[in-house]
């Protein structure tokens, strides 16, 4: 493999970074690049999807996007799950459980990390849609279903992108966005 080079260079360069310089990479691995925010927003859309329409299809219309072009819309992002899902998880389990010092074998975050993907990703997908579902309130409704809608005109990928830059700039304290690299 190719790594073994990028490994001791820079297990030589982390032999001359001071402690301080240390701890502060340390403490940036538990936040989460624009990359794995993208990664994230992608996969759960089509939950997402799900769980507005649990919580807003009696208040929308039925003429409405999410009751007309709602499945399209999902599908597009469904489409590229699979592709999304390994730094999506990844960027779970790092906000969920933070990524400094390994796991005990009775985390449950550890447990979650080991089962495979295919049992793991109906459970997270049940977990977005419900969660999504408490979140958005009956009066935000429509607003969700009109953010969705601006959403469907990018492609998923810059709707990611687009997401991952506004948490960015807003940088909130959970989960924490890493400063991008200039």
């Amino acid at each position: 493999m190719k790594r073994t080079p990028a490994l001791l260079a820079a297990a030589a360069l982390a032999a001359l970074i001071p402690a301080q310089a240390q701890a502060q990479a340390q403490a940036a691995k538990a936040c989460l690049t624009e990359r794995e925010v993208a990664q994230m927003a992608i996969y759960a859309v089509p939950s997402v999807v799900t769980g507005v329409r649990g919580k807003c299809a009696p208040r929308l219309s039925k003429s409405g996007f999410l009751a007309t072009k709602g499945d399209t819309f999902a599908q597009k992002y469904a489409a590229l799950q699979v592709e999304t899902w390994p730094v999506a998880k990844s960027a779970l389990l790092k906000f969920v459980g933070g990524s400094v010092g390994k796991p005990k074998a009775d985390d449950p975050i550890a447990m979650f990390a080991s089962l495979p993907d295919e049992s793991v990703r109906p459970l997270v997908d049940a977990m977005i849609a419900q969660k999504i579902g408490e979140a958005v309130k009956p009066e935000q409704c429509g607003n969700v279903e009109r953010g969705m809608q601006l959403a469907s005109v990018l492609s998923p990928r810059d709707s990611g992108a687009m997401i991952a830059f506004i948490m960015a700039m807003t940088k909130p304290k959970n989960p924490p966005i890493c400063p991008a690299a200039s």
